[in-house]
């Protein structure tokens, strides 16, 4: 069944405004990779006037398939639009849809004349991911620039990092388990986390003393976390251990540190660590680290000859690996 269809999708004619778009969305695209053509996806609109126009091309060299996208402008002016950044394929099983990472990607065109076609970038999937795509449909994450706004805003970041070394104004004090303290500001952790908010609220203790200890994260995790709570990214990521940025994302409900930790994560995946992803991933329910552990470990069955296999003992992830070995 197809997933019920909202405004904000590009499918076909049906109405989706060009600032409200969130999704391209590729109908059949386990019968398109395998019959490779030309595909009009579909378009977007401005009030009632078509605006752009979604056209793919599919393509298979050996075992690998490819996705082109292409893009038509109707209307004469400067074109400009994000598009998701990645080949990782997200599985939801509940509606029978995979959707391609949410990180995306900026393209520029400028000024194009009416009705220029062209190219904007390519998805490439080997024959597990397409078998895994039979019967679904796949939701490319896009966004569109808003033309009216300046251009130096729509890259502004609001980097409040600077004030984690100047604490200027700082009302809260939060220590890692090895007794690193850190000056903090309650505004932007509010702002951030929905965990930090219910911990801030004026009648809790931590509020009342303005100080909280966190008895299990150290102080480079801490430094970590905090720099992404006011910058919005991480910096010296060579040195961080991102299985404990997914946890802590995962502990302080922040979704773009999950993102962040959820990628650098599957670059990392090999046969010596592959199970050891593969059980992180279902416990904190990261959806595409457990998708990008099990394609792994099906191409690569000597990820299986680790001792770590004895230790899982979910025996729901157990049947799940071996349901999808046989897949």
């Amino acid at each position: 069944m197809d997933y019920v269809m909202d405004n904000y999708v590009i499918l076909g004619h049906q109405p989706c405004q060009t600032r409200e778009a969130k999704f391209l969305c590729i109908d059949a695209i386990y019968e398109k990779l395998h019959r490779p053509n030309y595909y009009d996806l579909g378009g977007t609109y401005m009030q009632e006037i078509g605006e752009y126009w979604f056209v793919t091309r599919t393509d298979q060299i050996g075992d690998v398939f490819l996705i082109h996208i292409f893009i038509t402008n109707k209307l004469e002016g400067i074109v400009s639009l994000s598009l998701s950044s990645g080949n990782t394929v997200i599985f939801d099983k509940d509606k029978n849809i995979a959707f391609l990472s949410p990180n995306l990607n900026k393209c520029d065109f400028g000024k194009l004349e009416e009705s220029t076609f062209k190219y904007v970038t390519t998805y490439s999937f080997d024959i597990i991911e397409v078998d895994m795509l039979k019967g679904k449909q796949l939701f490319i994450p896009i966004s569109f620039v808003d033309k009216d706004e300046n251009a130096s805003s729509l890259d502004a970041v609001l980097d409040f990092s600077p004030l984690l070394e100047e604490p200027i104004g700082a009302d809260f004090t939060i220590e890692s388990e090895d007794g690193e303290k850190f000056l903090v500001h309650k505004v932007l952790l509010m702002a951030h986390s929905e965990v930090f908010r219910a911990m801030l609220k004026e009648d809790t203790a931590e509020s009342k003393n303005n100080c909280v200890k966190l008895i299990d994260v150290n102080k480079e995790e801490l430094r970590h976390l905090l720099y992404f709570i006011y910058s919005g990214t991480l910096k010296e990521v060579e040195n961080i251990n991102f299985f404990n940025m997914l946890i802590l994302a995962d502990r302080f409900n922040l979704s773009g540190l999950r993102e962040l930790s959820e990628h650098a994560l599957i670059q990392q995946i090999s046969i010596e660590n592959a199970l050891e992803m593969l059980a992180v991933a279902d416990s904190y329910n990261s959806h595409s680290l457990k998708t990008a552990s099990l394609i792994f470990i099906k191409k690569n069955k000597s990820a299986l000859e680790n001792n770590i296999f004895d230790e899982i003992n979910n025996a729901e992830l157990i049947r799940e690996l071996c349901k999808f070995l046989v897949s």
